[in-house]
């Protein structure tokens, strides 16, 4: 077994945008739930929505992008945006060497204390670290759920989301070695020009109670990011990676939200630690707490992103390096 501790590197030098450095901040109070996954799960056709089947399907998920990326036994792995290290744990016990970064302390520190060398640092900084470490120094990355926090709406309405995403690849290609792989999950809408930016950047109030609008903001509000329009990402990817296989996992991120909302609102009724913990992100971030809250709890804004018909897509896809 692969024994990993936590590596701290100076702070970033590349800007993140604070209410994505937030949202994760107040979702601190997610381990207190009994959570610590981000991202959806992979649901076997019929299963219940049950506590042993959520479990199941993000262990079948993290497996899935695993399997995809072809991480073996002595693979090296660069997981960015690696949360509390459940791609990371179930790459160890490949047998293969894996690398997170993420932009949370909360994480980072959780991941350290679970034996995984995990970097507090912000992914568009690689490039500007020692060759050494991080030139084709992988076989496999991947990016689960962390990639629809890169852009930011204010950029999409400056036109830079192209350049944005174009540098996420750019990295993730030096990174990678010759034939490696790049896997992705990540939040789409389903057409080009859905929102208007601008409109986006309004607060939720601005706009009808309930309507996608209203719900949008209020997504943006709460957790930072502007997702990628359909064929965005394969046109951002031109020159590093090419596309080999997609796969829709909407349905997936349904069950997997409906579970957690299930599971947060019971925990808060009922366990003393989920108590103190959101106590303690309110007494911290009270703003920010609150907004989010009202986004997962009260208007199901999160949750209502996946229900049919849906205004986006959960889309799981595999690159090859080129």
């Amino acid at each position: 077994m692969i024994v990993a501790t936590l590596v701290s590197v100076a702070a970033p030098a590349a800007e993140v945008a604070p209410r994505v450095r937030s949202c994760y901040d107040v979702l601190s109070l997610w381990p207190a739930c009994g959570l610590s996954d981000f991202t959806d799960g992979k649901y076997a056709p019929g299963e219940p929505n049950s506590r042993r089947a959520y479990l199941a399907a993000q262990h079948r998920q993290a497996e899935y992008l695993l399997d995809q990326a072809r991480v073996s036994a002595g693979s090296r792995l660069l997981d960015i945006g690696c949360g509390y290290g459940r791609v990371l744990k179930q790459a160890r016990d490949r047998g293969a060497r894996g690398v997170g970064v993420t932009i949370s302390p909360q994480q980072a520190d959780r991941c350290g204390r679970d034996g995984l060398d995990v970097r507090l640092l912000n992914y568009r900084d690689i490039l500007s670290l020692p060759e050494a470490e991080w030139r084709g120094a992988y076989c496999a990355v991947i990016a689960n759920g962390s990639l629809e926090h890169f852009v930011q709406p204010d950029q999409a309405a400056r036109g830079e989301t192209d350049a944005v995403l174009h540098e996420f690849f750019t990295t993730s290609r030096y990174a990678l070695s010759s034939g490696g792989r790049l896997v992705t999950t990540a939040i789409h809408f389903v057409r080009e020009g859905q929102y208007d930016p601008r409109d986006v950047m309004q607060s939720p109030d601005h706009w009808p109670h309930g309507s996608e609008l209203y719900h949008c903001s209020s997504l943006q509000r709460s957790f930072g990011g502007w997702y990628p329009e359909p064929g965005q990402l394969e046109r951002c990817a031109a020159g590093n990676f090419t596309l080999l296989r997609e796969e829709d996992g909407t349905h997936d991120y349904l069950m997997t939200s409906e579970y957690w909302m299930r599971r947060v609102r019971r925990q808060l009724m009922l366990n003393p630690r989920a108590w103190w913990s959101a106590g303690g992100a309110l007494a911290k971030w009270p703003r920010q707490s609150l907004q989010m809250l009202r986004c997962l709890l009260l208007d199901e804004s999160w949750t209502k992103q996946f229900r049919s018909p849906a205004p986006t897509r959960l889309l799981r896809q595999t690159w090859r390096a080129v």
